[in-house]
């Protein structure tokens, strides 16, 4: 008997067939296992996802709070400044009264004695 090379071919092919078939049967049970993991996975990737949805809105809410008070101490620092300019101001004014324009001043207010 002559074993030729398309023989030989045709040997090879039909073992990885068989082997190929083998291997499709214990692909497909992996399969089945690893689709249960995915839907476990996926499952905890949801409640994470509503984890997350309740952390960003409390981020949010205390951003606008950040927002609010930073407001508020902008307008404090505003009046603060508006004060501290009026205050400085008299105190210059004074600082140029003499002598005579003390007296009137301090009589005008408390009157003379």
């Amino acid at each position: 008997m002559k074993i030729t090379k398309e023989f030989i071919l045709l040997l090879i092919v039909t073992i990885l067939l068989i082997v190929n078939l083998f291997n499709l049967n214990s692909v497909n049970t992996n399969v089945k296992n690893y689709e249960s993991k995915i839907k476990k996975v996926q499952i905890e990737i949801d409640s994470l996802d509503k984890i997350n949805t309740r952390i960003y809105k409390k981020i949010d809410s205390v951003n606008a709070e950040v927002n609010y008070i930073t407001n508020k101490i902008e307008k404090v620092d505003k009046t603060i400044t508006i004060v501290k300019n009026n205050t400085n101001e008299k105190i210059n004014n004074v600082n140029n009264f003499g002598l005579n324009e003390l007296e009137l001043f301090f009589a005008n207010r408390y009157g003379k004695n």
